[in-house]
């Protein structure tokens, strides 16, 4: 791997492309483990799943017609709980809970990737990056 101590010592003289090169090879890696493996067929699996996408739709649909009145908190009791219904039809679909799963394993190896290099560079790495980020 590229993190040894040799490595870390020779990183100024590395060029730009030789460092995306370094994270084209750690995508490859990242796309190799069993949490982006298990990711990746998860949003298969929800991709083709109708009961799934129904209740996503659903509930997609629902939420952005009420649109900023959802976002601030600004409806009735019945809008509030034929939102809170639609989305607990759409966590309730096993689908939909595996996704979620593999998804939350997959973001805390890349936390712990994050983790990871800003130990070894002394920067926090992932305060740059947005919740997305990995």
């Amino acid at each position: 791997m590229l993190m040894t101590h040799q490595w870390k010592e020779q990183i100024g003289f590395l060029s730009e492309e030789e460092v995306l090169q370094a994270a084209r090879e750690f995508a490859t890696v990242l796309a190799e483990t069993p949490e982006y493996q298990a990711f990746e067929e998860a949003q298969r699996q929800l991709r083709h799943n109708p009961a799934a996408q129904e209740a996503i739709r659903a509930f997609q649909e629902k939420q952005q017609a009420l649109g900023w009145q959802a976002q601030f908190g600004f409806l009735s009791d019945a809008e509030q709980e034929e939102l809170r219904r639609l989305q607990q039809a759409m966590v309730n679909q096993p689908a939909v809970q595996n996704y979620m799963e593999a998804q939350e394993r997959l973001r805390r190896l890349c936390q712990e990737v994050a983790d990871t290099i800003s130990q070894v560079i002394g920067l926090n790495f992932a305060t740059g990056c947005g919740p997305g980020c990995c």
